[in-house]
């Protein structure tokens, strides 16, 4: 035994500093010699950092974001943390991220399928690349027997479907027959007893698009039949159903349910990422993602804001693009036109799913999820032309240079659950998905595009596809050079007059061929597009409100998580008003949840409250319980019309403290009226005719189309529309444009809800002139906005006087008062039509 080879024979301590572990790096031959300037400066960055809990890391596509993430991996493992992790989202991804960190010689272990790759990891040399699934299921072996002590996460930007993976339960008629019955059997008399039982009939059949939502109260009253149910087809033994029945069979409440399609999900209504160990304990988070522009779907899966962002200024992954539409073309890029434009060439098929995939069948039939890899490797190393579909495939799928350089995006990429297929599809929450949509479509132009020098033509086909990257408020979502690509693409498409699909084959080939005249063309007008300015303010504006929202959706979850339902409604209350002023669809369905907390927490009332105004702002699309009974037992003896109910609704509160909040928050939403910027005004107006009992709608800031602000009067099916332009001077001049949009609207008006009598456009603003060149129509008339401000007085008024009345006596003058014509939509207009804007 000698002594004297012991101590000096150890290793020195190895780095912490990342760059310096690149630096000591073995010389393989995949070794990069240098890192990128992005890289660098993001490590850099972080080593400044590195003892912040919640740091994200945002780059291009593109960018280099796997090299930074092992290198803060091995730095981690180096500074002595135990149980490194590093997660990504699919298991192709996992073994991309391995093959990049032996290509760099980086020693580490990976798990997949439920086994370690070697003992690295579990003996604490190395970190474990894994993904999202292994570690957030709810039986997770990693949490339980090594626990991290640092996460990075990969793709953080996309991570909320991933997250909602681990806690959706999900019954397939066609998978488990006897237990999709069973539980549909369960709930056919709550969809009964809701008045819908023909929706809830086909949302069970295979070949009909319908949903059926079970309201929050139906679930709790089912929900110890339904876990016997649970319990007695072995789903906690299923290994389909245990890993997300772990998360789930204790929190029922926590849940939302609805069918579709022969298919059962449950599922929270939000994350709830603040109430998990990972993120509840004092561990290091590393997030890698693409650029953000909004951080809503950030919040929405992490339950938070990062503490330190990192965003270097690079220009790895900013490869140049070619963008067109297809709706522009004489029969689009549709299979016929592919066929064609593939002859010699190679192109990617991208479709949101399966049913969309068959449509190309006879052009690229998409490989089973077993051969996915081997094809698509094929195709990137051995074809020299054709297509190969990818099927809700928007990250993972690395195709550079010339390994594929042209893309069709055939239509939306859809939605990942079934819960938020029904927020798009049924409820409309375009917004909502706006997020979700830009940070998959970013990812999805990453897929042939990764790099500065990069290259490629997309061309856009579908209605919903075109139609959602037409609309600039959109676009604001973006990274600024995509923006700036799909409105270069705009601009070629429109002065070059592209119709024929053999115009574009040959627009393809010389942006592909290197045409000078294209290249100069791109770099001088990339540095100049801009998007619509008050789009773009919109956004900006509306970001912070946003922001609010959805922390106020990971403090209720976390609050129901941990059976608080007091405390999870406080947190929605703090906002849901201020989130009516800019997103009033994702008001009411935080008013679904805030009714649901109530009724959990044994307040009826309150709860039906809510739920009616969730059903008012989510345009009727949702049903929900609401007895005639509602805050009065002698109600049930009165007919109300919708202006009734809104004002019954409203004083059903029990008088003090909480009836003086609840008016004091609508009379701040109405003053914006006057008092706010007109996006605010737009609010204040909406919020008026709602109160007034109309089905109130802004189409314009909810779907990128139609007027400002829509009444609907769905007893005797009449509208009216509104656009405000309170921000013009006084006196003011009502230019060509402002006219032409005026004409636009009530085109749309008729074409979207044609079953209504349109009583005209109202334009609510400052008295003064049209422009000469404009071209106003005899349904266009100017309301003085002290006219909107006298009537929101005279409502509040008479809520005041209606306060002071005895229980009885209230809803006796309720019945009365609203049903006096001055009240009816026709005098409303009336009060308001100051001049015909064709005589101004």
């Amino acid at each position: 035994m000698d002594f004297s080879k012991l101590g000096s024979a150890k290793k020195p301590k190895a780095p912490s500093n990342p760059i310096k572990i690149f630096e000591t790096l073995p010389s393989l031959a995949g070794t990069p010699n240098d890192l990128w300037r992005g890289q660098d400066r993001a490590l850099i960055e972080w080593q400044k950092v590195r003892d912040k809990r919640d740091v994200l890391i945002s780059l291009n596509t593109g960018a280099g974001k796997t090299i930074v993430g092992l290198l803060i991996a091995q730095s981690l493992v180096n500074e002595g943390l135990e149980n490194i992790v590093y997660v990504c989202s699919t298991i192709d991804l996992v073994e991309q991220t391995s093959k990049e960190a032996t290509r760099i010689g980086i020693d580490h272990t990976t798990r997949v399928r439920g086994g370690y790759s070697n003992d690295l990891f579990e003996t604490g040399k190395a970190f474990c690349i894994t993904t999202y699934a292994a570690l957030f299921n709810g039986l997770s072996s990693i949490r339980r027997n090594y626990f991290p002590g640092a996460i990075i996460f990969d793709d953080a930007h996309v991570a909320e479907s991933l997250l909602r993976d681990a806690f959706t339960l999900r019954i397939d008629v066609r998978e488990d027959e006897a237990l999709f019955n069973e539980i549909a059997g369960l709930f056919r008399p709550h969809f009964k007893e809701l008045g819908i039982r023909g929706r809830f009939a086909d949302s069970l059949d295979l070949s009909k698009q319908n949903t059926a939502f079970v309201a929050p109260g139906g679930l709790y009253e089912h929900r110890e039949r339904l876990l016997e149910v649970f319990h007695r087809h072995g789903v906690k033994t299923d290994d389909d159903y245990k890993y997300p029945f772990a998360w789930l069979e204790d929190r029922l409440d926590c849940c939302a349910a609805i069918f579709t399609r022969g298919v059962f999900e449950l599922t929270p209504p939000f994350l709830p990422s603040l109430a998990l160990d990972i993120f509840e304990q004092n561990i290091r988070r590393i997030y890698l993602s693409a650029t953000l522009q909004s951080q809503t779907e950030f919040i929405r899966a992490f339950g938070r804001q990062p503490g330190e962002i990192i965003t270097p200024s690079n220009d790895a992954g900013n490869g140049e693009r070619l963008i067109l539409d297809g709706r522009k073309v004489k029969k689009g890029f549709g299979p016929k036109f592919a066929k064609k434009l593939v002859k010699g060439r190679k192109a990617i098929v991208a479709v949101p799913d399966y049913a969309r995939a068959s449509e190309w069948e006879d052009l690229a039939e998409p490989p089973t999820p077993e051969e996915f890899t081997d094809a698509l490797n094929d195709f990137r190393e051995n074809q020299k032309d054709g297509a190969f579909t990818l099927v809700s495939r928007v990250d993972g799928i690395d195709l550079p240079h010339d390994t594929c350089r042209i893309m069709i995006m055939d239509g939306v990429p859809s939605a990942t659950s079934l819960l938020e297929r029904y927020q798009w599809e049924w409820l409309r929450m375009d917004n909502v998905h706006a997020s979700r949509i830009a940070n998959r479509l970013a990812q999805l132009f990453g897929r042939i595009n990764r790099g500065r020098n990069d290259y490629g033509s997309f061309l856009l086909q579908g209605e919903a596809l075109s139609k959602w990257i037409a609309r600039d408020r959109n676009l604001a979502l973006l990274p600024p050079l995509l923006q700036q690509q799909i409105l270069i693409g705009r601009e070629v498409q429109t002065e070059f007059k592209l119709t024929e699909g053999d115009d574009v084959i040959e627009l393809v080939d010389r942006v592909l061929d290197r045409d000078e005249g294209w290249l100069d063309y791109y770099r001088r007008e990339v540095k100049l597009a801009e998007l619509d300015k008050d789009q773009l303010e919109r956004a900006q504006q509306a970001e912070p409100v946003m922001v609010a929202a959805t922390l106020s959706e990971a403090k209720y979850a976390a609050a129901m998580w941990s059976g608080d339902a007091a405390t999870a409604r406080r947190e929605l209350e703090k906002t849901i008003d201020k989130t009516a002023t800019d997103d009033a669809k994702l008001s009411g369905w935080h008013s679904i949840w805030l009714g649901a907390a109530y009724e959990l927490d044994g307040d009826k009332d309150a709860a039906y409250r809510a739920y009616g105004i969730a059903m008012r702002r989510l345009n009727r699309s949702m049903t929900l319980p609401r007895p005639l009974g509602l805050g009065a037992k002698d109600a049930a003896s009165y007919e109300f019309n919708e202006f009734g109910k809104s004002l019954k609704d409203l004083l059903s509160y029990p008088q003090g403290a909480k009836f003086e909040g609840e008016l004091k928050k609508l009379a701040d939403t109405l003053a914006l009226i006057d008092t706010g910027t007109p996006n605010q005004a737009e609010a204040g107006v909406r919020q008026l005719g709602e109160l007034l009992g109309f089905k109130a709608i802004r189409p314009d800031n909810d779907e990128g189309t139609g007027p400002d602000v829509l009444w609907l009067d769905e007893a005797q099916p009449r509208m009216i529309g509104f656009e405000l332009k309170t921000d013009k001077d006084d006196p003011a001049t009502y230019f060509k444009k402002d006219i032409s949009q005026g004409h636009d609207h009530l085109e749309w008006m008729e074409q979207t809800h044609g079953e209504y009598t349109c009583l005209g456009l109202v334009y609510i603003g400052p008295d003064g002139s049209v422009d000469a060149k404009a071209n106003p129509s005899d349904e266009m008339g100017l309301c003085l906005p002290q006219s909107v401000v006298a009537l929101r007085d005279k409502v509040i008024a008479l809520i005041e006087d209606l306060r002071k009345e005895t229980p009885i006596e209230r809803l006796t003058l309720i019945s009365k008062i609203t049903e006096e014509k001055r009240w009816d939509i026709e005098a409303l207009l009336d009060e308001f039509w100051a001049k015909d804007m064709t005589n101004l």
